[in-house]
């Protein structure tokens, strides 16, 4: 059987029938708490919750599924990393490579994504095959230093992560340093590049560091003055309810954006799939999860709420369930100098020197 038959075969054969269930997909033992069907499948279910995957043309949509699947083993093939991970490389048996490829892109999908399944594979496989990615991969950013009682800079760069268990192939890390050698790391951002536009599908706050050292403290208490002036009843945002961490990260990652030639932020959130496996994870009932779930996603679009009221040339255009379920974001190429923090940080990004990664 030639590899296109058997990416079609391991979709509409294994994954589809299993997701359509009430007890999840497993792949090689591993259970996968996935629920979606078919729009043909639709005059056999009485329970309409499931995310409904609607295919209007069934030949584009195989061969979307395709090219997405044979990108996927081809990433996977360029970061032998992730042979350590059963439940992504399955010990290299390609049968159960397929069927985890074809089955956890639909964690990543909205509700949008799910009427334009053509659309999202090919932006998925461009995620996958972008160039500006592949070549940040190898990089690491150093920013000029920041004068001041404690000097300190901030270092970023591009990192692939669990493509099974991410939102993204590719994640932005960040963090800021002391010239002591003491750091604190930044919220990571899993992002996609299409040509000009930069998609954004997660903010990812790492566990919390507690009992900081001294240094570290006076790095924590740098970060907070991005607070310094902030018109907190600014537009009746609660633009201060956010972590300031995730500030710089955004400010950090806008700056690489625009210097990469992209023009917008695409801001995802909220994934049918992903959001009904945390709730079966979790064991809280529909509105419980559904109280928890609204909390955090206003806190991550407020997040770049309050990139946009540092940074006006960064305009939100439309927030989510205006003209679509993203928020957009307009990166313009000119930002005006200030003399705030916020501002030093942004700077410092456009006089940093990179280096090779070992």
């Amino acid at each position: 059987m030639d590899i296109d038959q058997k990416i079609l075969d391991s979709f509409y054969h294994k994954i589809v029938p299993q997701a359509s269930s009430s007890s999840g997909v497993i792949i090689d033992g591993f259970l996968f708490n996935a629920f979606f069907i078919l729009d043909s499948q639709l005059h056999d279910y009485e329970d309409y919750s499931s995310p409904v995957i609607q295919i209007r043309n069934e030949e584009k949509f195989n061969q979307s599924l395709i090219s997405y699947t044979k990108a996927m083993i081809h990433f996977l093939n360029m970061h032998p990393e992730f042979e350590n991970i059963d439940y992504v490389y399955f010990h290299g048996d390609i049968d159960k490579i397929i069927e985890s490829a074809v089955l956890n892109v639909w964690f990543n999908a909205t509700e949008e994504d799910f009427r334009n399944p053509i659309e999202f594979l090919e932006k998925r496989t461009a995620f996958l095959e972008d160039f500006t990615s592949m070549r940040e991969f190898s990089k690491h950013h150093i920013t000029k230093t920041i004068d001041g009682k404690y000097p300190c800079h901030f270092e970023y760069y591009v990192d692939v992560w669990n493509p099974s268990g991410n939102e993204t192939p590719y994640v932005f890390r960040s963090r800021i340093c002391g010239e002591d050698g003491a750091s604190i790391e930044l919220p990571n951002i899993g992002f996609g590049i299409d040509h000009k536009d930069c998609y954004v599908y997660c903010l990812h706050n790492g566990k919390k560091k507690e009992n900081l050292n001294s240094s570290e403290k006076k790095l924590n208490r740098i970060m907070y003055q991005a607070n310094k002036n902030v018109d907190f009843d600014y537009d009746e945002e609660r633009i201060q309810d956010i972590s300031v961490s995730s500030l710089y990260a955004l400010t950090l990652f806008t700056s690489f954006a625009q210097e990469n030639g992209c023009t917008s932020l695409i801001v995802k959130g909220n994934f049918p799939v992903r959001n009904i496996a945390k709730m079966h994870n979790k064991k809280v009932d529909f509105d419980e999860f559904q109280r928890i779930c609204n909390s955090a996603m206003n806190r991550y679009y407020r997040s770049f709420r309050r990139l946009s009221y540092h940074f006006p040339e960064f305009e939100i255009l439309s927030y989510p369930y205006e003209i679509d379920n993203s928020m957009h974001i307009k990166i313009d190429n000119v930002v005006n100098s200030k003399d705030d923090f916020i501002h030093q940080v942004y700077d410092s990004s456009k006089s940093d020197f990179c280096t090779i990664k070992k």
